[in-house]
């Protein structure tokens, strides 16, 4: 059987309005919300994770962070900067060298790219 909460997580990947109504009823609903969106967190498509980054950022619960840090490896570059961002404004302990590992992944997505011309001007 599903809970009240655990189907207001999957709401956050459903249609705008919906999702936004699930958004403001979760942070309504505050820190016991939060280990129902850590459980569902990898089920949601981007939109999803964005707008529970969202959620744990307006509830500011740190248990939140080993899941907010699991998201700077998605596929998704915004969830990513988003997920970075939370961890910078919620002071997550813990953070600092998972933010440093995403930033240098970063970097070096952005050299096989474009090439070595960007990481030799970047150099100077």
């Amino acid at each position: 059987m599903t809970s009240h909460i655990e189907t207001l997580v999957q709401q956050l990947d459903g249609e705008a309005d919906e999702s936004y109504d699930a958004r403001a009823e979760l942070i309504w609903i505050g820190a016991d919300a939060i280990p129902a969106i850590i459980n569902g967190l990898l089920s949601l498509g981007g939109f999803g994770q964005l707008t529970a980054i969202e959620v744990f950022e307006e509830v500011g619960d740190p248990r939140c962070g080993p899941a907010l840090i699991g998201l700077l490896d998605s596929d998704n570059p915004t969830v990513r900067e988003w997920a970075a961002m939370a961890l910078a404004s919620l002071e997550i302990d813990g953070a600092i060298e998972p933010l440093r590992r995403a930033y240098r992944a970063c970097l070096e997505r952005v050299t096989h790219r474009t090439g070595p011309s960007l990481s030799a001007s970047a150099g100077r």
